[in-house]
């Protein structure tokens, strides 16, 4: 980015990122927050969705959600002086551009040759499926509302709140290297995919992990003994610990080790590109490709399955 802070060296003092890593918790937080609360209104208001008014409920649950969110961000950015790549891509980012979109369905084509290989289906992964034959007008509108609420969320949570909150206290690379982090923390799990909002266990997860990063570096700074440093960084390791072994546990066969990895390899895909191109359009690039890649695998070559 084009900041000061994220051109120079990250800090020595890791008091800061540790404040940040807390704001950025707070931040996911009343995201999720907001998300049950437009949620609750609208059914209360319009009754559920499953009983019928599929598409005014979600785009009204939809348009809340990206609606409410982007105000919040508008603030918070001016609030905090947080720097917002506006601009289009340049002729000289088309190589990075050409990375945001290829290096995510390349992913995905991937996964589903080995699960095919290896008998797993990828509706599997994705918890996603489509009866044979089906009709594409209701499949295009679902998907389409998708990804107009998903990648406008992933892009103004990832890039502008995560990723600008930390661009302001460390390193260009820390920055990226830390927008991975957070966003494979509370965003990505072993089967699913992406979510634009963190479920409860990945936000707790989110929190433990600032809570803990909190209580090392205040370790760190109060106690003079190193011995007893050191053993302020157990809270967090012991976090980070249980939140590799639960995706781990729940991955179970090649392909779901590849489908992990492809869904965090797109968010170091969207924050580097990001970081280069200071375009917001090049991270939302990314996500298109991986929401669109992973419905045209479900829709195109596994219609009619459903196997979970």
């Amino acid at each position: 980015m084009s900041t000061s802070t994220s051109e120079g060296t990250p800090p020595k003092n890791p008091t800061p990122i540790a404040v940040e890593f807390g704001v950025v918790a707070a931040i996911l937080a009343g995201l999720y927050m907001w998300n049950r609360i437009v949620r609750e209104t609208t059914t209360a208001l319009l009754g559920d969705a499953s009983a019928g008014g599929f598409l005014v409920n979600g785009l009204v649950t939809g348009g809340l959600l990206v609606a409410g969110l982007v105000g919040f961000a508008a603030a918070y950015v001016s609030a905090r002086d947080v720097e917002v790549g506006r601009s289009l891509p340049s002729r000289a980012d088309l190589p990075l551009v050409a990375a945001a979109v290829l290096v995510p369905a390349a992913l995905v084509g991937l996964t589903k040759l080995v699960g095919t290989l290896t008998g797993v289906h990828y509706n599997a992964l994705t918890r996603t499926a489509v009866a044979a034959d089906p009709a594409l007008r209701p499949i295009l509108v679902v998907t389409g509302l998708g990804l107009a609420v998903s990648v406008p969320v992933l892009v103004v949570v990832c890039q502008v709140l995560v990723q600008g909150s930390f661009d302001r206290v460390v390193g260009r690379n820390a920055g990226v290297g830390l927008t991975t982090l957070v966003a494979g923390v509370a965003l990505l799990g072993a089967t699913g995919g992406l979510d634009a909002v963190p479920d409860r266990g990945k936000l707790f997860a989110t929190i433990l992990l600032a809570a803990g990063l909190g209580v090392a570096v205040y370790g760190h700074e109060r106690l003079e003994r190193d011995r007893f440093r050191y053993l302020a960084y157990v809270p967090t390791a012991v976090v980070a610990a249980l939140v590799v072994f639960s995706v781990v546990a729940e991955i179970g066969s090649v392909a779901g080790g590849l489908f992990v990895v492809t869904q965090l390899a797109v968010f170091a895909v969207a924050a580097y590109t990001y970081d280069r191109t200071e375009s917001l359009l090049v991270p939302a690039a990314a996500y298109l490709s991986l929401l669109v890649a992973n419905r045209l695998v479900v829709v195109g070559l596994e219609a009619g399955m459903q196997s979970w």
